[in-house]
């Protein structure tokens, strides 16, 4: 099964938040757990919001390149991209890169209102507030893959695995551990971070049947098993332990660990505050989630043969279902027996991108890989 998110975000049971941007403001979504949640599709990974001073040339330049900045920055999965001399040049004429732009007024705090990377308000103010103008930008996906390769950069396609979260913070003398409803600051500034990068992340509830599976000692000791245990009632793709702590004064640091069924890889970020840190865990996650599923200049070619194909509904099925992937350059069957196809597909990436990223969307049920010779087995679920 695979999430969809636009304007509106409705699975199953109440209360784990996820945000995201939508295309005209900044909502808050929450996500239903009572049945497994697989891939999220993060939509309008190409479209960029930016508060304007004007409808000039030179203003509308100067927003485009910001906008685009923002989309190449998402669908990379990279934000030290800037300085690339490929993307410095392509940021000076941003007009080749979109397809269409509008402008939309929209209210903004004339006091102090926080905005995220796009410009949209976050946090509304009691202070009056004054109109001002939005300039919404569509960039053209082919243009902006084009120009990521280029670069020697990933292609992060919009099918993105659902992160849960175990996050703890040690705060004077005491650990908070954050849930879906956990009133601090550095569930706000993640999440926040999180929407901005597209990073699907989710937050446990933290309520009576999660504290009876693991303790938040647990949680801040990183007792993996404990933790893939206790996800077990989300289903998540990945799943994300956290811990952070302030040794010296304006020096946050924490150690992150990502993965799932005992393979996992982690790393220790830094910042001056909670909100800098939040920044920098992000950052990590993302880096490490497009390294795992973003599509490079390597091309590849592999035979995927797929059983329970029993119809010419399921072979129309499989066959849409192969030619969606981002991966996929063509999709050619060569050979059909019985209740069994055989295709072979040309495809950007590695081969166990292929293999991830299918997995994410439990369409088709690994049976076999053969890695030496590029060989896969699945059976089709419908």
């Amino acid at each position: 099964m695979v999430v969809k998110i636009s304007s509106l975000f409705e699975v199953y049971k109440i209360r784990m938040q996820f945000v995201l941007k939508s295309s005209r403001s900044l909502l808050i979504f929450l996500l239903f757990v009572a049945q497994p949640i697989n891939a999220v599709v993060v939509e309008d990974l190409y479209l960029a919001t930016v508060i304007t001073k004007g409808q000039s040339d030179a203003q509308r330049r100067k927003d485009a390149a910001e906008g685009l900045l923002q989309v190449l920055v998402r669908v990379s999965g990279r934000a030290d991209i800037e300085s690339n001399p490929i993307i410095a040049g392509a940021l000076r004429k941003p007009e080749s890169y979109y397809s269409e732009f509008s402008y939309v007024d929209q209210l903004e705090d004339s006091s102090n209102s926080e905005q995220d990377a796009s410009g949209i308000e976050l946090i509304a103010s009691e202070e009056p507030q004054r109109p001002s103008q939005v300039m919404r930008i569509r960039f053209e996906p082919s243009l902006v893959s084009k120009l990521l390769r280029a670069a020697e950069l990933p292609v992060w396609g919009s099918n993105r695995p659902a992160v849960l979260s175990w996050m703890a913070i040690r705060e004077v003398d005491s650990r908070v551990v954050i849930g879906a409803e956990t009133p601090v600051p550095f569930a706000e500034d993640v999440i926040k971070a999180a929407s901005q990068r597209g990073v699907p992340l989710l937050l446990p509830l933290w309520d009576l049947e999660d504290t009876q599976m693991i303790s938040s000692s647990e949680i801040w000791g990183r007792f993996m098993d404990r933790i893939e245990s206790a996800s077990e009632r989300y289903s998540p793709d990945k799943i994300l332990v956290f811990r952070a702590e302030a040794p010296y004064l304006n020096e946050w640091q924490g150690e992150w660990s990502l993965g799932e069924a005992g393979r996992w890889r982690g790393g220790t970020v830094y910042g001056s505050d909670q909100s800098e840190l939040a920044q920098a865990l992000v950052n990590a996650i993302a880096i490490a989630l497009s390294d795992q599923y973003g599509v490079g200049s390597m091309r590849s070619e592999v035979m995927l043969t797929v059983e329970g194909i029993t119809n010419a509904e399921r072979y129309a099925a499989v066959s849409k279902y192969l030619e969606g992937l981002t991966q996929i350059v063509s999709v050619q069957p060569v050979r059909v027996y019985s209740d069994i196809v055989a295709f072979k597909l040309r495809s950007e990436g590695e081969v166990q991108q292929i293999v991830d990223v299918i997995e994410l969307d439990r369409q088709l049920s690994l049976l076999r890989q053969d890695e030496g010779t590029a060989m896969l087995w699945y059976r089709w679920i419908p």
